[in-house]
C-alpha cells in the first residue's frame, strides 16, 4: 500500500484501478520503487498483522478525523500500523527516521505524521528492528497485497462478507479465510460499515488470524465517500 491520494481513490481517475492491481503496481505507476527488505535474521518468526483502514467511513464517522491529509485528499485506503508481536508502547514520544526516498514511498500509504509516529511509537519501537527497517516491512507488505476493486473506486457497496472473503482469497496466493479479520462499526442508520480490515502474516507468508474481531456480520457497507 502506498500514498493513496485522491486521484487513486476519487470519481475522477479510479475506474481505472483494477481488482487485480496491487499497491505495489500502484507504487511503480507513481515512479517509486519498494526497497528491498533487510535480511529476515533480524527479525523472529510468528505472527504480524497489518492494519488498513477505510479511509472514506472513518472520515466521516469520526469527525475529528477532518483535518488529516487522507480525509482532505480523498484516500481510499491507508495502512494505520503493522503488529510484530513484541508488544506494545515502546517508543515513549521516540519519533522514527526515514530517508527523504523512504519517507516519500511510506507517505502514500501512510500520509498522516501523528499516524506514522504513533504507530512506530505502539509497535515499531518494541521490535529490534530501526525505523527504516520497520517500515520497509509495513511497505513490503502493502506492496504484495491485492485488494477487491470495490474498495477504490469512491462509490458505496453493500457486500455479503463470504463474497469479499473469497475475492481477497482468489487475488491473493496463498492467503485464507482465516488470514483476514474485517472490523465494521455500525453507521447511523444502524448499518454495518467496513472500517478496518487486518491481514495476518507469518514470516513473509499469509498466516491464521489469532485475536480475531469479525465485527461485520454476513453483509457490510463499503464506504466510497459519496
Amino acid at each position: 500500500m502506498v500514498q493513496l491520494r485522491a486521484e487513486l481513490a476519487s470519481k475522477h481517475s479510479v475506474g481505472s484501478i483494477k481488482a487485480t492491481m496491487s499497491f505495489g503496481a500502484l507504487l511503480f505507476i507513481q515512479g517509486v520503487v519498494l526497497l528491498p527488505a533487510q535480511a529476515a535474521s533480524t527479525v523472529k518468526t510468528g505472527q504480524r498483522v497489518l492494519m488498513i483502514e477505510m479511509t472514506p467511513a472513518l472520515c466521516n464517522m469520526q469527525p475529528t478525523r477532518g483535518r488529516m491529509r487522507q480525509c482532505l485528499e480523498g484516500y481510499s485506503l491507508t495502512v494505520s500500523g503493522l503488529d510484530m508481536g513484541y508488544g506494545e508502547r515502546c517508543g515513549r514520544g521516540s519519533e522514527p527516521r526515514l530517508t527523504p526516498l523512504q519517507l516519500k514511498v511510506v507517505n502514500r500509504i501512510m500520509p498522516d505524521t501523528t499516524v506514522r509516529s504513533q504507530t512506530w511509537q505502539r509497535y515499531g519501537a518494541c521490535s529490534p528492528l530501526s525505523a527504516s527497517s520497520y517500515f520497509r516491512q509495513i511497505t513490503n507488505y502493502a506492496g504484495g497485497l491485492k485488494l477487491p476493486n470495490e474498495l477504490n473506486t469512491g462509490n458505496s457497496y453493500t457486500v455479503s462478507k463470504s463474497r469479499f472473503i473469497s475475492q481477497m482469497t482468489r487475488l491473493n496466493s496463498g492467503m485464507s479465510s482465516n488470514s483476514v479479520d474485517l472490523i465494521c462499526q455500525e453507521g447511523s442508520r444502524r448499518q454495518s460499515i467496513l472500517t478496518d480490515i487486518h491481514v495476518c502474516y507469518e514470516g513473509s507468508d499469509f498466516g491464521t488470524c489469532h485475536d480475531v474481531v469479525d465485527s461485520c456480520g454476513s453483509k457490510f457497507i463499503i464506504s466510497g465517500g459519496r
